[in-house]
């Protein structure tokens, strides 16, 4: 009986945690020093090192996400709100550094894509499916869904406006668009840090912040635990995601995938699935507006935060990155936007809507699976 209570106290990280959730994070320690020695030591082959590194990146997302949870439980809704909207695609955008980095450019403006509609279709129409079938039909508030996708709107056009810009003037002015798309980013910033403020103030006007968040605290750590954990998962993640870029080239060649469809589907799903299955757990607890929350918040963080950070990052670091997104990524982001609109604009939900969102997301990933580069 004594051991049993010493357990938490003397492993105050992994004690706390179910058997599961134990093994998911002794697991992910695991995946990460063999992906560490793979790269640094073995000098193993490029794809099984891109294997192990994206595996144990999806467990470091999840440890990033439980850290993040208990961290919001502690502060309350508001700053909890701050801390889900700045760490939600903390893993997405580690990679997507080093990938513009190593210079993979298209790479990177795929998987800011891929994050998008993966959001938007394949995530939000398997939480209105399985919550749907559950439950029956879900009802949230329309208002409040409404401005969101507004928001979501406004947001794809400033992504939109470069390339219409860049199809205006053609190829005789590469250095006009890097400033356009300069300009566009911090307008972009400008328009994330608004919103924040906004969630911030009005807690209880924004998607899931007037309801209860019970089953959503993450684990009963202390907050010098949290931090420890979420500071030890973040370093694992830059170490691990470095990692994978430097094998995606290899993989990609060895597979026969295209770099374009690696960075809009792969990357996306390896740095978001541990929020993805968030969002269709919420949904299948009755908790629709909380799953939308995850959802458009993910979506509109890439939108307003990610990109535009990568655009000034890369200016400064040398590798000039653009927001002259290619017709077909422009078209999926913009049926993304327009369909998940709709659904959010009545108010409720049903299985047959969210079938729908993941059979566009199939047409899509299917199209771009097709795509030559």
């Amino acid at each position: 009986m004594t051991s049993e209570r010493r357990a938490p106290s003397s492993l105050p990280v992994i004690g706390i945690l179910s058997p599961l959730g134990q093994g998911i994070l002794v697991g992910t320690v695991v995946l990460s020093a063999a992906a560490i020695a793979l790269e640094w030591f073995v000098r193993a082959d490029e794809t099984l090192i891109f294997l192990v590194a994206a595996i144990a990146i999806l467990g470091l997302a999840w440890v990033v996400g439980l850290g993040t949870e208990r961290l919001g439980a502690v502060a309350g809704p508001q700053v909890g709100g701050i801390l889900n909207a700045t760490f939600g695609n903390i893993a997405e955008l580690i990679i997507a550094f080093f990938a513009l980095q190593a210079g993979l450019l298209d790479v990177v403006k795929a998987s800011l894509t891929g994050s998008i509609i993966g959001n938007l279709l394949l995530v939000l129409g398997a939480s209105v499916l399985v919550g749907g079938l559950r439950h029956g039909t879900q009802r949230f508030d329309s208002r409040i869904a409404g401005s969101n996708a507004a928001l979501l709107v406004v947001a794809a056009i400033g992504l939109f406006v470069p390339a219409i810009f860049a199809i205006t003037v053609g190829e005789r002015a590469t250095d006009t668009l890097q400033e356009e798309s300069i300009l566009v980013s911090i307008l972009l910033i400008v328009g994330y840090g608004l919103s924040l403020i906004w969630q911030f103030t009005n807690p209880d006007r924004t998607l899931g912040g007037h309801g209860p968040s019970e089953g959503h605290e993450g684990p009963a750590w202390s907050v010098r635990t949290a931090v420890g954990v979420l500071l030890g998962a973040a370093v694992l993640l830059a170490v691990t995601s470095e990692i994978l870029v430097g094998a995606i080239e290899p993989f990609v060649d060895s597979v026969g995938l295209s770099a374009f469809f690696v960075g809009v589907v792969l990357i996306p799903t390896i740095g978001n699935l541990a929020e993805h299955l968030v969002a269709i757990q919420l949904a299948a607890k009755n908790k629709m507006e909380f799953a939308m929350a995850v959802t458009y918040g993910s979506s509109l963080q890439v939108a307003l935060f990610v990109a535009p950070v990568l655009v000034i990052v890369g200016a400064l670091i040398g590798q000039p990155m653009d927001l002259v997104f290619t017709p077909l990524e422009v078209v999926a982001v913009g049926a993304a936007v327009g369909i998940s609109a709709l659904i959010a604009l009545d108010g409720e939900s049903n299985w047959l809507e969210g079938a729908l969102l993941v059979i566009v997301y199939l047409i899509l990933a299917g199209s771009f699976f097709e795509l030559p580069g």
